[in-house]
């Protein structure tokens, strides 16, 4: 249902237009894709701010904004409105909506001048199960008096090698030789944890129990006190009180998981990066924890021929993401830009951004990290391969499990930007069923508050 701000717009412009209703979707390029509607008709906006107030910033949906031109064209310093503040100025619309009718709003905005290149546009109208079609003339009308001007360049140009505008021209230029050796060289990156050393040692051991592994989380105090916590949480509804950890782990949560959780917190803590943004530590541990969960899943569906141990592959749903920790920690001025760009843009998929501004991208940068603090190959494999479906060299089988269980999250709302349709062939060689991996999404998300209550222990 169209929101009453932009229904009562409408009616006071005795606007012409068509709605187009379909089930909901989490992206406009999925609700395009449901009505038949061309990408490149759509249009979007996001909300921008500064010391001067609000403005709404206007474009065709399958390009990026320019933060550097834009700026320059409002000699303005804009940054994108958080998630929750947006929230608070579109009351009536559904969550993360944010429609191009600046006028509903009482709001000033400024139009890519592309958008009327073409004659109909569409929109989204503050409601995810609607479409809204426009002729480009009446849509002109609607802005009125709205400035307007180029600021932003197709997505497609990410995914080339060259700086085709001037977008890359905000950030350092790098070559993959130079992050490499910016990565082994970096005088800030700390040594593995020696607590992690210690998991690993133990993760190896056929003949370790809950006793070996708790004498190794109680020389970590934080760590220990962390475990301590969720053992006697509501979640797992243990009665009575656990005041030591072998009693945790061998009572209340289990050797496998309690040994992969501590390896993954041990790990994870060296590298340090802000809470907030699109690949903020919030979001990335919450990401994270979903995966490793999922990946583990999945691995308990397919042939015990392939050779997978559960535990490994939690560990390689947990860490596989680990470039973007190194990424925010070495790079950090890089980081906040690529924060901001994800954040105003936030269906363009991460690595076409990162390859374009850096030269490479978070799972090369992962796989060199791991590599560098010698973990095993099954980790470097998911971490360095976990977007490369093609690959099918050693330990293959961990990267594919974890390039499934992001498709999966991802066609969920939840993930990087990257593909959601499950690759046939890798689903082939793991024996996957389609129907079976993604009923076990399904199963997962039913547990949210569990994941989300395990996310924010890790980080």
């Amino acid at each position: 249902m169209i929101p009453a701000n932009i229904q009562r717009f409408l009616d006071r412009q005795h606007a012409q237009y068509r709605v187009l209703k379909h089930p909901p979707t989490g992206t406009l390029h999925d609700a395009a894709g449901v009505c038949g509607i061309p990408e490149r008709q759509l249009i979007r906006s996001v909300l921008l701010s500064d010391r001067s107030g609000l403005i709404l910033a206007i474009l065709p949906h399958h390009h990026i904004i320019d933060f550097d031109a834009l700026c320059k064209l409002l000699e303005r310093q804009l940054e994108p409105v958080p998630a929750e503040r947006l929230a608070r100025g579109f009351r009536d619309c559904d969550p993360q909506c944010c429609p191009p009718l600046p006028g509903a709003y009482g709001l000033e905005a400024i139009v890519d001048s592309r958008i009327f290149r073409g004659r109909d546009v569409y929109l989204e109208p503050g409601s995810q199960s609607e479409l809204l079609g426009l002729d480009g003339d009446e849509y002109r009308r609607l802005l009125k008096t709205t400035r307007s001007g180029c600021f932003s360049c197709p997505v497609s140009d990410l995914r080339g090698d060259y700086p085709a505008t001037s977008l890359r021209s905000t950030f350092k230029k790098f070559t993959p030789r130079q992050i490499k050796q910016r990565v082994d060289s970096f005088h800030d990156l700390p040594a593995l944890p020696g607590s992690a050393t210690g998991i690993l040692e133990l993760a190896s051991d056929p003949r370790a129990g809950a006793r070996e592994l708790a004498a190794v989380i109680e020389r970590d105090a934080p760590l220990a006190a962390r475990v301590m916590r969720y053992a006697n949480s509501p979640l797992y509804g243990y009665p009575g009180k656990i005041r030591d950890l072998q009693s945790a782990i061998a009572r209340v949560l289990g050797f496998d998981f309690v040994l992969n959780l501590a390896l993954g917190i041990t790990v994870g803590k060296s590298l340090r990066i802000p809470a907030e943004g699109p690949l903020g530590l919030d979001a990335f541990w919450r990401h994270s924890v979903y995966c490793a969960a999922l990946v583990e899943r999945l691995a308990r569906t397919i042939p015990g021929k392939l050779q997978v141990r559960h535990g490994t592959a939690y560990l390689a749903g947990l860490l596989h993401n680990m470039g973007i920790l190194l990424l925010g920690q070495a790079f950090q001025c890089d980081f906040f830009l690529l924060n901001r760009y994800l954040t105003a843009n936030p269906e363009v998929p991460v690595r076409h951004v990162e390859k374009h501004w850096l030269g490479v991208s978070h799972d090369q940068i992962g796989g060199w990290l791991l590599e560098s603090w010698g973990l095993p190959e099954e980790l470097v494999t998911a971490a360095r391969h976990h977007h490369d479906e093609s690959y099918w060299g050693d330990h293959a089988v961990y990267s594919q499990l974890v390039l499934i269980a992001n498709c999966l999250l991802e066609s969920r709302g939840l993930g990087f930007g990257e593909m959601t349709d499950l690759p046939a062939f890798s689903l082939e060689m793991l024996a996957l069923d389609e129907a079976i991996a993604r009923a076990l999404v399904d199963e997962l998300l039913a547990g949210q508050r569990e994941l989300d209550n395990l996310a924010r222990l890790v980080a």
